[in-house]
């Protein structure tokens, strides 16, 4: 399969996270009722805004582009790790650990959206059509409460 062109790596990953966390405060702030969290998003697979990289690739395999990065650090992962390691092994662990990471991509139109815990109508009418959701991305109807935020792309490079 071949890269998404809009990919991100795994900092650029980390800051969009935090630009996306950041507006979710804003919108939080905005309707103080909200009670809702985030999730990356896909054609129907998610995981929380804050799953580690094991999460993302045990339950949200999508967002990582399909390549021979993902591959190596798939089988990284699941190799049994010692239980005793010494410093130097511990180290070079984490060196290999850090280097398979930094070889990852990310794909940039994975979306960022609101999960609610409780649904409240109103107030998801209110938020399809709110300066802080993306609104070509967010559908525009009352049979919808899907919002998006916008695309981990967009976070990745917006200056909040």
């Amino acid at each position: 399969m071949n890269a998404p062109c809009n990919t991100l790596n795994y900092g650029q990953l980390q800051v969009s996270v935090a630009n996306a966390i950041r507006q979710f405060s804003l919108i939080r702030k905005k309707y103080p009722d909200l009670k809702a969290s985030l999730v990356l998003s896909l054609l129907g697979d998610q995981t929380k805004i804050d799953s580690s990289l094991k999460d993302i690739l045990n339950e949200f395999p999508a967002l990582v582009v399909d390549d021979k990065a993902k591959t190596r650090m798939l089988r990284f992962l699941n190799e049994s790790l010692p239980a005793k390691l010494s410093e130097g092994q511990k180290k070079q662990w984490l060196e290999q650990l850090q280097e398979l990471t930094d070889a990852l991509k990310f794909d940039g139109n994975v979306q960022v959206d609101l999960c609610f815990q409780n649904l409240n109508y109103d107030l998801i009418w209110k938020l399809q059509s709110d300066d802080l959701v993306d609104r070509d991305l967010t559908p525009q109807t009352k049979a919808s409460i899907r919002i998006v935020l916008g695309t981990i792309s967009h976070f990745a490079s917006s200056e909040d």
